[in-house]
């Protein structure tokens, strides 16, 4: 087969994705009269278009639709037909959907809505929930091309594990979502699709890997997506559109049928995990997923039941805090956001102390030369395929200068001992915050920030570090990320007594401009040890309650 050409395939994918949508859900003039009417945050102009029963409908949780379906207060196919109207408006405002299958997710609805009409009966705890899936879950028929045009037009035979746990339980799937190239960077754009916009302000970036997702979902076009994590890929796009999300530990959620960058590289896996708009969906995705023991089917899935860690919500808690790492000083409104978590705890009875890891910056080392092992040989070969070249942003992170040769075998094993090395060292000084505390019980859980800005402005990456979210994946925490504020222009100012400490630090301090960030959400990391997304969805749940 002749490779498509790379210049103008682009075009044909996004017609076709147009072509996709239901006729009457279709304008091609959409986004330029958002900006007509002075809009840039899309979520707020999808509002004035939607009737006010939609609205009323995609507001809801994953939870509570679940529930309103079961109970007959709404019908399947009228949650569907909501959200996935709100989705196809998404889509044209922010490049956000990349496959989509409307009209026989449509039909998928109303046959749910028959068996429970038939027998009394749910199928499952997702009956008629639609769900959004990153594009790297293979859905049958349909491509995984994970941002690249070379990989396009190669559709799946089978879906994913993930994808059919969730059916059996009576999820509606119905789209997936944007990825940059290779799904390595912390922005969302490819040649394949162009750029995906923050759904709460289209001049920001919505992150990445899994920013179709997070702008998906923050523009409520849907209430509970999937998405990966290697470097903050789930956390990065939950935060920048102030979503909670769980970037789990390594083996317990089942990625078999997952398209993967660099598959096979398991010394710093990719793991996969929800984002909602509510910490009660991301529970019910993991109550589901673990339930369904997908550790039958996928050796990788370690065969751990969903455990009960409602202790955590009614005992004192003592809670280790980072608000600078040493390396990069956050920008205010990300400090203040800390500093508010600190304040609700204390408020609330719980005992916080500094939390501060010698090497810190080793985390962040480690990490780049994992991701930049072959200096992007595997990208560049993909890019061959079509002849497409690397996006910048890619391109920036896996820079020749940085990262000056391609790691042998034996600097392989030398960087996973390093790891592991670090893995203990961890551990020991988790262990040793026993010594530091008042009630002398080692630390809850780690609240720190997710990143050291707000959303960037688009294509302006060079601000771009992943020093606060990298370490959870070299250590496979448990994380959990938690809204907690917004930028105030009036609050926030930047701080002009501060001398920034490196270069990047330099960049990080001097692309803050809270005129630009005004209004965007703020999250923090909830972070606990190795497979403990139990205790991390509890103790979020009472860093939640405490900000109230």
């Amino acid at each position: 087969m002749t490779a498509p050409d790379w210049k103008t395939f682009p075009a044909e994918i996004q017609e076709k994705l147009y072509q996709n949508i239901p006729e009457e859900w279709r304008d091609k003039t959409l986004k330029d009269k958002m900006l007509a009417e002075g809009f840039i945050n899309a979520k707020e102009f999808i509002d004035t278009l939607v009737p006010d029963s939609e609205k009323k409908i995609t507001s809801l949780d994953a939870p509570t639709l679940a529930k309103v379906i079961a109970s007959r207060e709404l019908t399947s196919y009228e949650v569907a037909k909501a959200f996935f109207h709100r989705a196809a408006l998404a889509q044209q405002l922010t490049n956000c959907v990349i496959e989509s299958w409307y009209p026989a997710a449509l039909a998928k609805a109303k046959e749910l809505d028959k068996i429970l009409e038939e027998t009394g009966k749910v199928v499952g705890p997702l009956h008629g929930v639609p769900i959004s899936l990153k594009d790297q879950v293979d859905i049958a028929g349909f491509d995984s091309s994970i941002g690249y045009i070379g990989t396009y037009n190669h559709p799946k035979s089978e879906n994913a594990l993930l994808a059919t746990i969730l059916e059996n339980a009576g999820a509606v799937t119905y789209v997936k979502t944007t990825v940059p190239m290779a799904m390595m960077a912390p922005e969302t754009v490819s040649n394949i699709h162009g750029y995906t916009s923050n759904s709460l302000n289209i001049n920001l970036t919505s992150g990445g890997s899994s920013g179709g997702e997070g702008s998906l979902i923050g523009a409520q076009g849907s209430p509970l997506g999937v998405g990966t994590d290697i470097g903050g890929s789930i956390r990065i796009p939950s935060a920048f559109q102030g979503l909670y999300g769980l970037r789990p530990s390594h083996g317990r959620v089942p990625y078999l049928r997952v398209t993967n960058s660099y598959s096979g590289q398991d010394t710093m896996p990719s793991v996969i995990g929800p984002l909602s708009p509510s910490l009660e969906g991301i529970e019910l995705f993991m109550q589901t997923v673990v339930g369904a023991e997908p550790w039958r089917q996928d050796h990788k899935v370690v065969p751990i039941p969903w455990r009960d860690a409602s202790e955590f919500k009614t005992r004192k808690l003592t809670i280790g805090v980072m608000a600078y790492d040493g390396c990069i000083m956050p920008n205010p409104p990300v400090l203040r956001a800390v500093d508010e978590c600190v304040a609700a705890l204390k408020r609330a009875g719980h005992e916080v102390i500094e939390w501060k890891f010698e090497e810190q910056a080793e985390f962040s080392d480690v990490g780049g030369k994992i991701f930049a092992a072959d200096l992007g040989q595997e990208i560049r070969d993909t890019c061959a395929i079509s002849g497409e070249p690397v996006v910048p942003v890619v391109e920036y992170l896996v820079d020749e200068s940085t990262f000056p040769e391609i790691l042998n075998v034996n600097q392989w094993w030398d960087l996973c001992n390093k790891k592991y090395e670090l893995q203990t060292k961890f551990l020991a000084a988790w262990a040793e915050s026993a010594s530091k505390t008042a009630s002398g019980r080692e630390i809850d859980a780690i609240i720190c920030p997710v990143w050291a800005t707000p959303p960037f402005e688009k294509n302006k990456f060079e601000s771009a570090v992943l020093g606060y979210s990298v370490p959870f994946n070299v250590v496979d925490s448990s994380v959990v990320i938690v809204p907690v504020t917004k930028v105030d222009k009036l609050i926030d100012l930047k701080d002009e007594t501060y001398t920034p400490k490196n270069a990047k630090d330099q960049q990080v301090y001097d692309s803050y401009n809270p005129e630009v960030y005004h209004g965007i959400p703020i999250c923090v990391q909830v972070a606990c040890k190795r497979l403990e997304e139990e205790k991390a969805i509890a103790i979020a749940s009472v860093l939640a309650d405490s900000l109230k």
